[in-house]
C-alpha cells in the first residue's frame, strides 16, 4: 500500500477548496439572517438550505479523498455533487414554479415511503406531506396531491412532467462542461470502467491501493469547486438577488486561471 503522505494536495487547489465552502456558508447565513420568518419562497428556499448542506459535505468529503490518496474513488461522489446541483438548479429556473418544485424536491421520498412500515409511521409520513401542502398556494394544492397521491413514482422528482431524465437537464441547464461531466461520472456511478478511470494518473495499472495522482486530484478538486460555486450562485441569485456576485466572479476567475495554468505545464 501507497504512503498517504505521498498525496499532497495541490496548495493553491486547497486554498480555492477552503473559499468555495466559505462561500456557501456566507450565501446560507446571508439567506438565514435575512429572510427569517419572511421567505417568499419557504419550500423553495428549504429545499436549496437541504441541498447546499449536503453540497458542502460532498465537497469536503472529495477533498478528503484527495488528501488520502483515494482520489480514484471520488467520481461518485462528484457525480452526487451534480445530482444536488442539478436539483436547484431545476428549482430556480421558474419562480412560478419554485414553490412547487421545492415541495417535489423534499417530498419524494415520502410519496416513496407511504406503503412502507407501519400504520404509524406511514400516518406520521402522511401528516408530513398534508404540512408541506397546506404550504403550497391553492391552485398548486391538487396539482401536489396529484403527484403524491394518484401519480406513478417516477425515477427522479422532477420526471416526467418537468424533465424525463437527468442528462435531458443537465444540457439544459448546467455548462457544456459540466453536462461532459454528467455524462462520464454516471458510468462511473454504476461501476462503468471509464468512468472510473478519470480519477486515475495511470489507469491501465490496477490496483486497490492508495494512489498519489497530482493530475486527477487537481481534476477532482477542480470539479468540485466548480460545482460549489455554481450552486452557491444559483441560490444567491434566486434568494438574495446576487448580493454575492463579486464573490462568485473572483472565485471563478481563480479557478479559472489556476486551470489554464496547470494546463501551460
Amino acid at each position: 500500500m501507497e504512503n498517504p503522505e505521498t498525496a499532497t494536495v495541490d496548495a493553491t487547489l486547497a486554498r480555492l477548496h477552503s473559499n468555495a465552502s466559505e462561500y456557501a456558508v456566507a450565501v446560507n447565513a446571508a439567506v438565514a439572517v435575512q429572510l427569517d420568518g419572511k421567505h417568499p419562497f419557504p419550500l423553495a428556499g428549504g429545499a436549496l438550505y437541504r441541498l447546499g448542506a449536503d453540497t458542502v459535505a460532498f465537497h469536503e468529503a472529495v477533498l478528503a479523498l484527495c488528501a488520502t490518496g483515494w482520489v480514484s474513488c471520488s467520481a461518485p461522489l462528484l457525480r452526487t455533487l451534480l445530482d444536488l446541483l442539478l436539483s436547484a438548479a431545476i428549482i430556480v429556473e421558474r419562480a412560478n414554479e419554485a414553490e412547487m418544485w421545492g415541495f417535489r424536491c423534499t417530498h419524494y421520498f415520502l410519496k416513496a415511503m407511504l406503503s412502507e412500515g407501519d400504520s404509524e409511521a406511514q400516518q406520521r409520513h402522511r401528516r408530513q406531506i398534508e404540512a408541506g401542502i397546506a404550504r403550497l398556494a391553492d391552485a398548486d394544492q391538487e396539482r401536489a396531491r396529484c403527484f403524491i397521491f394518484k401519480d406513478r413514482l417516477p425515477a427522479y422528482w422532477y420526471a416526467p412532467d418537468y424533465y424525463r431524465r437527468p442528462q435531458e437537464a443537465a444540457d439544459t441547464l448546467l455548462t457544456a462542461e459540466l453536462s461532459w461531466y454528467y455524462t462520464k461520472l454516471s458510468s462511473a456511478a454504476h461501476g462503468g470502467f471509464f468512468g472510473l478511470s478519470i480519477f486515475r494518473d495511470q489507469p491501465d495499472t490496477v490496483h486497490p491501493n492508495q494512489r498519489s495522482d497530482p493530475r486527477s486530484q487537481a481534476l477532482a478538486l477542480s470539479t468540485s469547486i466548480r460545482i460549489i460555486l455554481e450552486q452557491t450562485r444559483a441560490r444567491d441569485q434566486f434568494e438574495l438577488g446576487g448580493q454575492f456576485s463579486s464573490t462568485y466572479d473572483h472565485l471563478i476567475g481563480r479557478l479559472l486561471e489556476t486551470s489554464r495554468e496547470r494546463h501551460a505545464l
